[in-house]
């Protein structure tokens, strides 16, 4: 670095740093001067933090997804994207909203057949151009359903049930952002998030009048927050020492009055939440499993309670008024595995689970003290399956997991399910959460590459679950609140 002024005119700042391996070709500031870019013949590029004159520091690994020499970088005007590009021909984005963890977003851009000499953004920051050896400029047009404003991996996502709002959770940040989602083609973030935590939050979620939201954390709190007002959300109460270690999960009964939490001690519990500002505990927390309770979902009926756990086991509980929980039956077993994720079809006949044996299982739950399996265990993820959620007309489940997809399964007739079209890529690590649109026109995914997505299924599937839930007839005014971006047509067949 080099210090312009002064007597002494052009002068040296510091000793030369000598991290790359080879030539070092490119070089770019941020735009806030903070962080700087270098890139070269060693087929990586490296950050730096800049934030002190005339100190460089290297900051995190090497970015290393390029397999021939770098040589051009570029920031975006907001400074959280960087673009870099090579001999290689394909240029890469990196979330470097948080330089000391910067993640590639999405695969490589390919259309260039030859090097590609230099990359620039719009001043939007939404467009990308670049140039190369093949004589061609190419311009890439940043999905706005992709959201990379996010400095940390993310633990969960949950739709507001009138659709309007996305909330999702990070670690290390600790905190919850929330979107307005009411064009799902163009997602905004809302300038306030939901801070208080101390650790990681690790669950979130809404209640039924979408009013309220829940988050829990590796500090071991439940918090509630007032989001009636979506730009100026605040806290309801105080934290609930909900458990001794994280809590992992929260859950909502369909009547918004109870509220269930599962965590790291091994426990689930219920709390009363009739009076928000004053949450109570419903009884004695319930005792089952003897590893940590990793998930946790109500029937719709609020009658009955699911729960899975890194004990390998399903456990289903009958919740009372004020007396809590009791067991319904036995464990459901078969896992060797934790099991990552439970959730009911919106009927409460069907649970779905999910764990680290790669499996989805669907369960009969019509009777819970009498479930059993339904079908054949669903396999197709490569990896671990962290989450799992019913559409809103019970006919499709969406599970992700740690072989960076999400998967769509018809579920229609549970004891012979199968899968839907082909995965669903771009996320580049663990898909951590998905959630379905009130109305299933959509999906909304997240993941530890930083990014949350939101997936827009085909049209004729996101009317069918419309007419299902509209009893067959789709006024034009119903069309209109339900799919706002498609021209009205009759589908729906009278019954």
């Amino acid at each position: 670095m080099w210090r312009f002024g002064g007597d002494e005119g052009i002068a040296p700042l510091g000793k030369p740093l000598r991290e790359h391996t080879a030539s070092v070709w490119t070089l770019a500031f941020s735009p806030d001067g903070d962080t700087l870019a270098s890139a070269g013949f060693d087929e990586t590029v490296r950050l730096w933090d800049a934030s002190e004159s005339g100190h460089l520091h290297p900051l995190g690994e090497p970015l290393t997804g390029h397999g021939e020499a770098v040589m051009s970088v570029a920031f975006s005007s907001d400074g959280r994207t960087l673009a870099t590009a090579g001999r290689d021909d394909s240029p890469i984005l990196w979330n470097v909203a948080n330089p000391a963890y910067p993640q590639q977003l999405g695969e490589p851009l390919t259309g260039h057949t030859e090097a590609v000499w230099e990359v620039a953004f719009s001043p939007d920051g939404q467009t990308l151009a670049s140039t190369g050896a093949d004589h061609s400029v190419r311009l890439w047009h940043r999905p706005p359903t992709v959201l990379t404003d996010f400095t940390n991996p993310l633990t969960s996502v949950a739709y507001s049930p009138d659709g309007r709002l996305l909330a999702a959770a990070s670690t290390d940040d600790a905190l919850v952002r929330l979107w307005d989602v009411r064009d799902p083609g163009r997602p905004r973030r809302l300038p306030r998030m939901l801070a208080g935590h101390d650790d990681e939050v690790r669950a979130v979620a809404f209640s039924p009048d979408g009013r309220t939201v829940a988050s829990g954390s590796k500090d071991g709190t439940v918090r509630l927050w007032d989001v009636s007002e979506p730009r100026r959300p605040s806290p309801l109460g105080s934290p609930l020492d909900a458990h001794h270690g994280s809590a992992l999960a929260v859950a909502f009964a369909p009547d918004g009055r109870t509220l269930a939490t599962a965590g790291g001690d091994e426990t689930v519990r219920l709390w009363n939440l009739r009076r928000p500002q004053h949450v109570s505990p419903l009884g004695k927390p319930l005792r089952g499993h003897e590893e940590a309770v990793t998930s946790v979902a109500f029937a719709r009926d609020g009658r009955t309670l699911a729960t899975g756990g890194e004990d390998h086991t399903v456990r289903l509980w009958h919740v009372g008024d004020e007396a809590g929980a009791r067991p319904a039956g036995r464990a459901l077993r078969g896992y060797d595995h934790t099991v990552n994720a439970v959730a009911f079809s919106p009927d409460g006949a069907t649970l779905a689970t999910g764990g680290d044996d790669r499996t989805v299982r669907l369960w009969d739950v019509r009777r819970p003290s009498r479930a059993r399996p339904l079908g054949e265990e669903l396999a197709g993820h490569r990896g671990p399956v962290r989450t799992v959620a019913f559409s809103p007309d019970g006919k499709t489940l969406a599970t992700g997991g740690g072989d960076t997809t999400v998967r769509l399964w018809d579920v229609a007739e549970p004891a012979h399910a199968e899968p839907v079209g082909q995965p669903l890529t771009g996320h580049l690590d663990t898909v951590t959460s998905v959630a379905f649109s009130p109305v299933g026109d959509t999906v909304a995914s997240v993941g530890y590459d930083l990014t949350a997505r939101v997936w827009t299924l085909e049209p004729g599937r996101a009317a069918d679950s419309v007419c299902d839930r509209t009893g067959g007839v789709l006024s034009r005014a119903e069309w209109e609140e339900h799919l706002p971006r498609l021209a009205y047509r009759e589908v729906c067949e009278p019954r």
